[in-house]
């Protein structure tokens, strides 16, 4: 498949959007990397050929710029699978502790608290990074989809 081509790259949009709808009504985000139908950057390049193409020929509605604007961003929650399995344990060891006895004492004699503070860090910094390149993503496409507008002679 090549991205560039505005028939190829619609055929990688549909099959990334078909798992990033099914990631994403299943909860699982973020998600791992190699769970994706194709790398990040074909995906990237497919959806930078589609929205172009479609906002030079006058196609792109506010609807569907939307729609490829967020699949954009959330390649952002497409990580490692080691910090999938971090941010899953995590996850579990929050929902434990909630769920347990509410005595302080108690919970944090328990294997989710030591989870807990041993993985926080981390998972806060993956937040954070993960945040980042989302911002990075919204902000890269909106600029095609504006040089794609810019092409028309739109502003």
């Amino acid at each position: 498949m090549d991205p560039l081509d505005p028939v190829d790259a619609q055929q990688v949009v549909i099959e990334y959007a078909r798992m990033l709808e099914r990631d994403v009504t299943e909860g699982r985000h973020p998600a791992r990397l190699d769970s994706l139908p194709y790398a990040k950057p074909v995906i990237k390049s497919a959806i930078r050929t589609s929205a172009i193409a479609l906002s030079t020929s006058g196609q792109l509605t506010a609807e569907l710029r939307e729609y490829l604007e967020t699949a954009y961003i959330f390649l952002a929650e497409y990580v490692d699978s080691e910090l999938v399995d971090l941010v899953t344990e995590y996850r579990r060891s929050a929902e434990q502790l909630a769920a347990e006895s509410p005595l302080a004492a108690e919970k944090t004699r328990t294997v989710a608290w030591r989870t807990l503070v041993e993985s926080g860090s981390l998972a806060g910094e993956l937040a954070r990074a993960t945040t980042n390149e989302s911002e990075a993503l919204r902000d890269e496409f909106r600029s095609f989809v504006t040089l794609g507008t810019d092409r028309r002679g739109e502003s």
